[in-house]
C-alpha cells in the first residue's frame, strides 16, 4: 500500500509549480523572440486563419490559410519588407466564398532567401505560379500589396491562364506623373525603406501608415532584430527588383485580361496616388476606388472603406466593362 504524501509536501510542489511558471512568463515576457511567436499564434486562432507548410520545387514554403476547403482560391501576396501576416486581416472578409492562401515571400518572414537565384519580378512570379500548383489551384483570384501588387499584376499578365480576378492595393510598377518626396529620395539613390536599426523601423511604419498601429516594445524589438538579420539579402532583393518596381509593370497593363480592382488612399506617402491614374489608362478591364484618409497600408488605415470596395469586386458583384475585343 502506497503511503500518503504529505499534505505540506503538495503545497510546496504546487508553489514551486507556481513559482516557475511565473518566472517563465516573466523571461517569455522579456523576451521578444519566445513571445512575439507565441502571440502570432494566438492571433491566428482569433483570426481564423491556420499555419500551413507545402513543399515547394523541394523548398518548404510557410502560409497562412483560411476560408472553406472549396472556396474560390484567393491568392494574397504581401510588399516589400513584410510577411504573410501583413495579409492576414484581409482573409476573413472573405471567408464565406474563398479559400484564402497567404505566403511569406521568398527571402521575407520565415521564408529565407534562396542563395543562386536573382531574386527579380520574373523570379517571383514563377515561384508564386509554382506555389499555387502546388496547392492544386487551377484558377484563382489575386490580391497584392505594394510590391505584392505590381507581382500580382505581372502574374495576371504573364499567365491569364491561370487568374481569375485581380485587386492591387497601392501597387508599384510605374512611373508617377508626380513625384512625391519618397520618389525624390529614391532619385538621389537613397533607400527609404532600409531599416538598420529600431529607429529605421519606426521611420518605416510612420512613413507607410496614416494611422500607425500600436506597438508593443517586444514587437518592435523583434521586428528590428529580424530586418537588420536579413538586411544584406534584402538589400540584394532591392537590387534585383528595384527596375520592376520603378516602372516594370507598364509594359504588362496592356496583358492584364482579368477583371481589376485598383485601391489607393489619397494621403499614400510611397506609391503616390496620381499613379492610378497610370493604372487605369493601361487596364483594359480596369475599376478604381481611391480611399480618403488612407496611407500606403490602405486596408489597415481605412479597412472598412476598402473592404466594401474589394469584397463586392471579387465576389463577382462589381465588373468593370467588358475588355474590347
Amino acid at each position: 500500500m502506497t503511503a500518503p504524501v504529505p499534505r505540506r509536501r503538495v503545497w510546496r510542489w504546487i508553489v514551486a509549480a507556481l513559482l516557475v511558471l511565473a518566472a517563465s512568463g516573466v523571461i517569455v515576457w522579456n523576451t521578444p523572440a519566445l513571445l512575439v511567436p507565441m502571440a502570432m499564434r494566438a492571433a491566428y486562432a482569433v483570426g481564423g486563419v491556420s499555419d500551413r507548410q507545402v513543399q515547394v520545387q523541394g523548398r518548404a514554403w510557410g502560409y497562412l490559410e483560411s476560408g472553406p476547403a472549396d472556396g474560390r482560391p484567393l491568392l494574397l501576396i504581401h510588399g516589400f519588407g513584410t510577411s504573410r501576416e501583413a495579409m492576414m486581416g484581409l482573409m476573413p472578409w472573405l471567408e464565406g466564398s474563398h479559400r484564402c492562401a497567404a505566403p511569406d515571400l521568398p527571402g521575407f518572414g520565415r521564408h529565407e532567401f534562396h542563395e543562386g537565384r536573382v531574386h527579380d519580378a520574373d523570379f517571383y512570379v514563377d515561384e508564386l505560379v509554382a506555389f499555387a500548383g502546388a496547392l492544386g489551384w487551377r484558377r484563382f483570384d489575386v490580391m497584392g500589396t505594394s510590391m505584392g501588387g505590381a507581382l500580382a499584376a505581372r502574374l495576371a499578365a504573364r499567365r491569364p491562364d491561370l487568374v481569375e480576378r485581380v485587386v492591387l492595393l497601392a501597387p508599384a510598377g510605374v512611373r508617377p506623373p508626380e513625384r512625391n518626396a519618397f520618389m525624390q529620395a529614391i532619385d538621389r539613390g537613397e533607400n527609404p525603406l532600409d531599416i538598420a536599426s529600431a529607429a529605421d523601423l519606426d521611420r518605416v511604419v510612420s512613413l507607410v501608415f496614416e494611422r500607425p498601429p500600436p506597438m508593443p516594445w517586444q514587437f518592435r524589438s523583434f521586428l528590428a532584430d529580424e530586418a537588420i538579420r536579413r538586411r544584406p539579402s534584402t538589400l540584394r532583393i532591392v537590387e534585383a527588383i528595384k527596375p520592376f518596381l520603378m516602372q516594370g509593370v507598364e509594359e504588362d497593363l496592356p496583358n492584364v485580361r482579368a477583371p481589376t480592382l485598383v485601391v489607393w488612399g489619397d494621403r499614400d506617402r510611397v506609391t503616390d496616388p496620381s499613379m492610378l491614374q497610370v493604372f487605369l489608362q493601361g487596364l483594359p478591364r480596369g475599376t478604381a476606388a481611391m480611399i480618403d484618409g488612407g496611407g500606403h497600408v490602405v486596408f489597415a488605415d481605412r479597412p472598412d472603406e476598402v473592404r466594401r470596395a474589394v469584397v463586392p469586386f471579387l465576389r463577382g458583384e462589381a465588373d468593370p466593362p467588358p475588355a474590347p475585343r
